[in-house]
């Protein structure tokens, strides 16, 4: 995919992130200035994980993206790929990414443009 993604997919307005990096596996997620949601690059099932946990205790306000039953069933597929024999990697981890509702145009937004010119 080529381009750059100039609006948050949840609230619309030009793009404004904060990327913070999970501190159970490093993956990185962006959170919108705007609505403080979050666009996530790419979650990994323990950052899922440990996300339920926190918004199941009150720590997090936002719900995470994918459902119990859901992480629970991809859970279970990693397992299984992870016990067949004769793999040529080591270990297999899933990763998630939403493409839904992404607005990418092939060049920069005229601001963007001055910026890195």
């Amino acid at each position: 995919m080529i381009g750059f993604m100039n609006l948050c997919p949840h609230c619309g307005a030009g793009s404004s992130f904060v990327p913070e990096e999970m501190e159970c596996d490093k993956a990185l997620v962006l959170w919108c200035q705007h609505c403080g949601n979050f666009i996530n690059q790419t979650l990994t099932l323990e950052t899922i994980r440990r996300w339920w946990l926190r918004f199941d205790e009150g720590e997090e306000s936002i719900r995470p993206p994918i459902s119990k039953e859901s992480y629970d069933e991809l859970h279970r597929i990693e397992e299984r790929l992870n016990e067949t024999d004769g793999s040529i990697l080591e270990r297999i981890e899933l990763h998630l990414k939403d493409f839904t509702d992404y607005h990418y145009t092939e060049r920069m937004n005229d601001d963007e443009s001055q910026i890195k010119g």
